[in-house]
């Protein structure tokens, strides 16, 4: 019983914080002459081994060839029942698309999913009243991660945003 109330409230927490997240971020610029856009959005293997490396791809076309940078954000991660998201864009790449009107592009990034232990109780020290945080390294878990990508052009237009999913063993 008490297993499926700890799903039911992970389910319940995962919702709200999509629903809250969606919103969040850089906006991407109105379709427009010299806006570019992104399309196919995918991640290859869909399925990976912890520390492995997956690709991503996507389509892209910018009729002004300026496509300066590549995004990747992470929304969303699921690991034991807990669920983070990530707000933060990372620079993927810089400049390699310059002078392109369109194809395909490949980045090949790492994943892992990292979790730092729950803090244990503190320890007293030669009964002196100071208190030591005890060290704990991260530890890997399998999960489910969801990124999202973007572009941004030499003028800073941001291109429309696609996400795509990879399952971490």
């Amino acid at each position: 019983m008490r297993r499926y109330v700890e799903r039911r409230l992970a389910i319940l927490q995962w919702v709200i914080v999509v629903a809250l997240a969606s919103g969040c971020g850089v906006k991407s610029t109105a379709p427009g002459p010299g806006v570019p856009r992104i399309s196919n959005f995918r991640i290859e293997p869909q399925e990976v081994d912890r520390g492995g490396q997956v690709s991503l791809l996507f389509d892209f076309r910018d009729t002004d060839a300026d496509i300066m940078d590549v995004y990747l954000e992470l929304r969303r991660q699921v690991a034991e029942f807990t669920l983070s998201t990530g707000l933060q864009s990372t620079l993927v790449s810089r400049g390699r698309y310059l002078g392109k009107m369109e194809g395909t592009a490949r980045e090949t990034i790492t994943v892992r999913i990292e979790k730092r232990p729950a803090q244990a109780r503190y320890e007293t020290k030669q009964f002196q009243g100071t208190i030591v945080e005890p060290e704990a390294p991260p530890q890997e878990f399998g999960g489910r991660r969801v990124y999202e990508v973007y572009v941004v052009d030499r003028k800073g237009n941001v291109s429309n945003r696609l996400r795509a999913g990879v399952t971490v063993r």
